[in-house]
């Protein structure tokens, strides 16, 4: 049985979105509690769960397809300098954000993700400045660098670099500094009665709660914890990190990169500036080719998948990309680590009730830069218990997996 206080909240998960939701309620002057377990020291004989925000670099930036994830981090990003200033924890690092996409005027298909139109009219609308670029230009602007032939570009150059480690830090910090309690457990169960919910931990605590938010990422249909598992799909993502000498000799932004040639796509991901990772050295990092390649159902095959430490096949791709974009450039070892993300119905977070009690927030690949806002608007739903928000709840709403057949392909590289 549970014994100590019983708290006006319970925040299963302690990631990007729990962290910050907690974060919120306590602001707000609710008691609140925030469950999740701490970082694995090493994934080579992991079990259980993992989490994508075990990185050092996310961009933060406005060149998203969806307005609304665009919007989201933009309301995140506002509230960035308040957070630090709270917390003295540094977690973004200025950058140019700078997305590469086939020119569509040269006849390759079109896709969402290719529309360097609509990417602009998304920034205009939120009153970021963005500027295009041209084959011609992307060369002129970064003569370091070789793009494919027939690409051009669009760049933000007051995006960010965002450490989701740091981030999820400064978030608990406050939290706890506004009286929030952080233990750290994995909750294996929820048990809601007429008084409240009563939560059991795998150590055997327990704890009781008036309210409960799960915000447990890409692991919460494996987890047990929803009477009903959502409509979601899990993916085993590999992150390859090639070693450099000195980070001040690469001369490269953080970027997307949708690579197009002959008729198909080649590489579609991310190739992120250098980052110091907690071994202090320098790390390209590159993701995106396998995202979709790994699906997984089980918390079992998640445990699998981690102790795997990656997909090999991968650490080639990002060989050639980036010999081919610095060509040149002496490059060291190659490393893999495991990620997962997950797939929503929309591509857009899920921040839902499930009953009187449990609200759910779930974000999948793009939840670092955006967390802090999804947190808010967690906090609200929880605490007022209706929506108030510009944005309708319906664009959020949950989709259980006995409502519809499946989950279109709405995700897009890590």
């Amino acid at each position: 049985m549970p014994t100590g206080p019983s708290y006006d909240v319970a925040v299963v998960g302690a990631g990007p979105i729990g962290s910050a939701t907690a974060r919120h309620l306590a602001d707000r002057g609710a008691s609140v509690i925030v469950i999740g377990p701490d970082e694995p020291p090493t994934f080579a004989d992991h079990q259980g769960t993992w989490a994508g925000y075990y990185d050092q670099g996310r961009l933060a930036h406005v060149l998203e397809v969806p307005l609304i994830t665009s919007l989201l981090a933009t309301r995140s990003l506002r509230r960035f300098p308040e957070l630090r200033e709270r917390t003295g924890i540094e977690f973004t690092a200025p950058t140019h954000s700078l997305s590469v996409l086939p020119d569509l005027a040269d006849g390759a298909p079109g896709a969402d993700w290719f529309d360097r139109d609509r990417l602009i009219r998304n920034a205009e609308d939120l009153g970021v400045e963005v500027t295009a670029l041209s084959e011609r230009d992307l060369h002129r602007e970064y003569p370091t660098l070789r793009f494919a032939p027939g690409h051009v570009g669009v760049v933000q150059r007051d995006a960010h670099i965002l450490n989701p480690r740091e981030l999820v830090r400064a978030e608990l910090f406050a939290a706890t500094a506004a009286g929030a309690r952080v233990v750290r457990d994995e909750v294996t169960s929820l048990k809601t009665t007429s008084g409240g919910v009563t939560l059991t931990g795998k150590s055997g605590a327990a704890w009781r709660a008036h309210h409960v938010v799960v915000a447990t990422g890409a692991a919460t249909n494996m987890t047990g914890l929803l009477p009903r598992p959502l409509q979601m799909k899990t993916f085993g993502a590999t992150v390859v990190l090639v070693e450099v000498d000195d980070p001040a000799a690469v001369d490269m932004p953080a970027m997307m990169y949708l690579k197009f040639l002959d008729g198909r796509l080649r590489f579609g991901g991310i190739v992120m500036s250098p980052l110091r990772y907690p071994d202090g050295r320098w790390y390209l990092k590159v993701s995106g080719n396998s995202l979709l390649a790994n699906p997984l159902a089980t918390a079992e095959e998640v445990a699998a998948w981690v102790r795997t430490g990656g997909g090999d096949d991968d650490v080639d791709d990002a060989l050639t990309v980036l010999s081919e974009l610095m060509p040149g450039q002496r490059l060291g070892p190659a490393h893999t680590r495991p990620c997962t993300v997950c797939q929503t119905p929309s591509g857009l977070p899920v921040i839902d009730r499930v009953d009187a009690r449990t609200v759910i927030a779930v974000e999948g690949e793009r939840g670092a830069m955006a967390a802090d806002e999804i947190g808010r608007l967690t906090a609200d739903l929880t605490l007022r218990g209706d929506w108030n928000d510009g944005i309708p709840q319906e664009v959020f709403r949950a989709r259980w997996a006995d409502e519809f057949d499946d989950v279109s392909d709405k995700a897009v590289p890590a």
